[in-house]
């Protein structure tokens, strides 16, 4: 029995690189049961679909850095924990997989590698979007996603954007590596051209709550300098309450958020307020 654990432990945990994707046994199979369970609710609107996306994934563990331990920039599907990006970068992929109608992990791998990564083309670690803002310009020029911040009555925040170049040693990839540091230097100066990015202040997050949709996706502003934002979940309608779906590093897991999204915001110093994107839906 305890040989059957052993090989069973091994299959689930050993790390699979097939085609540049890294998996494990254990994320395959998560995916199985996915697709099983929410294949008949693929005729859903995109939003409908994230939210039940996000919901199927409650209670997963929170982790930190998970697209960081390899060698070489690879596309890491990791259902088994999420950081806040990585959850709601999955719960899109998963749903646009299913809209397609191409159930196969395959196509679920490019889905994600398409939100991931900057005109969905892997090259190196700075090819990545690490900025949200980044994430939203690059994803809303796939088509993938519209920024509703702006209509929502959303203020422009021109901050210069440049943390990750100036705490280069915070980031494992970075560290002793000019090309790169360059190269995500090269990335904020594209960023700071485009004139800022539009967020809807904290004190106004109640007034617009009634239009933002379950599956929007909600990305909170900051104070810290050279930071765009800190965090993102899912917005979701929890009764007559606007709150979101998150990887919470406080709860160490996959929530629905206790507190409205107004109070999450107001109570946190460094919030300024939140961005609203919302997700595109596609046709077969």
């Amino acid at each position: 029995m305890k040989k059957v654990f052993i090989l069973f432990l091994f299959l689930t945990v050993v790390l699979v690189t097939n085609a540049g994707i890294v998996y494990t046994k254990q994320d395959s199979l998560i995916y199985e049961r996915y697709v099983n369970q929410l294949k008949a609710d693929a005729n859903l609107s995109i939003s409908e679909l994230i939210v039940k996306t996000a919901l199927f994934f409650r209670e997963t563990p929170y982790v930190a850095s998970t697209l960081d331990n390899n060698k070489s920039e690879q596309l890491v599907i990791n259902l088994r924990q999420f950081d806040c990006t990585t959850f709601v970068e999955s719960c899109i992929a998963l749903s646009r997989t299913l809209k397609t109608g191409d159930y196969t992990f395959s196509n679920f791998g490019n889905q994600l590698q398409i939100i991931r990564y900057r005109e969905g083309k892997i090259e190196d670690y700075s090819s990545r979007l690490h900025y949200v803002t980044d994430w939203i310009y690059d994803n809303t020029k796939k088509g993938i996603l519209k920024n509703k911040s702006s209509a929502l009555g959303g203020t422009l925040n021109s901050k210069t954007i440049n943390f990750m170049s100036s705490h280069t040693d915070a980031y494992k990839p970075l560290h002793n590596n000019v090309e790169l540091q360059q190269k995500i230097t090269d990335t904020e100066h594209q960023i700071n051209s485009r004139g800022g990015y539009y967020f809807v202040k904290k004190e106004n997050i109640n007034k617009i709550s009634n239009q933002v949709l379950n599956g929007d996706i909600v990305v909170f502003a900051t104070t810290i300098d050279g930071l765009d934002y800190t965090h993102i979940g899912i917005a979701y309608h929890n009764g007559t309450k606007l709150t979101f779906i998150h990887a919470s590093s406080k709860a160490m897991k996959v929530i629905v958020e206790p507190q409205s999204l107004s109070d999450y915001c107001l109570k946190s110093a460094k919030c300024t307020g939140v961005s609203i994107v919302r997700v595109t839906d596609l046709d077969k």
